[in-house]
């Protein structure tokens, strides 16, 4: 039986239906990121293709193929396995002129990646440095009411709450079953693993936290003692729930902000909305001890995402293909779900 909870949507449970990922290429993401290398330094950057493979996998053979360790290897996303996707990796070899990354191909099966292009830069490429994906995402065997799908595909051209998506919970929220047992010291994962599931642990408190928002109608009313996320920057502020704030938010300008629980930052949110994020946190008391003893300091995550440049089209009678871009960190599937069963 599924662990995860049916979080509400947006728009109402659809009522038509769709297959999604028939084929990796039927999901495609591309890292959004403006590179302009050195040309010296201490650090390869290199732009690969993959398909069927994770990013971890792909990192472990840069670092076989260079002869260094793991920790040497980095990246800015994580992007999914099943799923034809670009992104940048990078290797740190100090005091060396680097390798020649050209032709670079593993293929296995119906799995591959290959480095399409590289380049020499004096910089580390960080976790979360990119700022967008790019999707391409094709729906096949479409049953439905295609105009409901058309209506509900331009009121989330205006945004859509910002879930995180399924796949960082694992195979039927199996890492947040790991991450309890973790945390109640029946099991001691790996150092790898341990990362995911106080991610999971995160993105599921904060699912927790959007959901009794939507069903409450105030995920996008300001509520008393709000912390707001402004579009794109993920900078946060306070400020009185007044006529302005509530115009900026229907302008798509700023929105609510949910919590990524850790221990109490600088920026608190107070009254109302701490009174709803704790009664949350207090029904989960495990993963929030859990997440405390480890060291996780509180941040702030937007409650509303809204993509750009959403436009979308018919291959075919039962195939339908849609193109946008999300902040880094933003899943396609929190869109997806709020207009196709799939």
């Amino acid at each position: 039986m599924p662990m995860l909870p049916d979080w509400p949507t947006y728009l109402g449970a659809p009522q038509t239906r769709g297959r999604l990922r028939s084929v990796p290429e039927d999901f495609e993401v591309e890292e959004q990121f403006d590179v302009e290398f050195s040309l010296d330094g201490e650090f390869d950057w290199l732009w690969v293709e993959k398909r069927g493979n994770n990013t971890e996998y792909v990192a472990r053979r840069i670092a076989d193929l260079a002869g260094v360790s793991l920790k040497a290897v980095t990246y800015s996303g994580l992007k999914d396995r099943h799923a034809l996707t670009r992104q940048w990796f990078c290797v740190h070899l100090p005091g060396k002129q680097g390798r020649d990354w050209d032709g670079i191909t593993e293929v296995s099966g119906d799995s591959f990646w290959r480095v399409e292009r590289w380049g020499r830069h004096r910089q580390k490429l960080r976790p979360g440095s990119h700022r967008a994906n790019r999707f391409v995402i094709r729906l096949r065997e479409v049953v439905g009411d295609r105009d409901d799908i058309d209506r509900r595909l331009k009121m989330l051209c205006a945004g859509y709450p910002n879930y995180f998506g399924e796949q960082r919970f694992g195979h039927d929220g199996a890492n947040i079953e790991q991450c309890r047992a973790w945390f109640e010291g029946e099991s001691k994962p790996q150092r790898f693993q341990r990362s995911i599931y106080l991610s999971s642990a995160r993105s599921y408190l904060f699912n927790e936290v959007l959901a009794l928002r939507l069903q409450a109608g105030t995920w996008l009313s300001p509520l008393e003692g709000e912390l707001y996320s402004l579009r794109d920057s993920g900078s946060v502020f306070a400020a009185e729930p007044d006529e302005g704030i509530a115009k900026r938010i229907a302008e798509g300008d700023i929105h609510p902000s949910g919590p990524l629980f850790g221990k109490v930052a600088r920026h608190s949110v107070t009254a109302e909305v701490d009174a709803l994020e704790q009664s949350v946190f207090a029904a989960h008391k495990t993963l929030c001890d859990g997440l405390l003893r480890h060291g996780m300091k509180m941040e702030r995550r937007s409650l509303r995402v809204i993509p750009k440049e959403l436009c979308w089209q018919w291959l075919s009678d039962d195939q339908l293909q849609l193109q946008f871009s999300l902040p880094s960190g933003c899943f396609a599937t929190a869109l997806v779900r709020e207009f196709i069963n799939a």
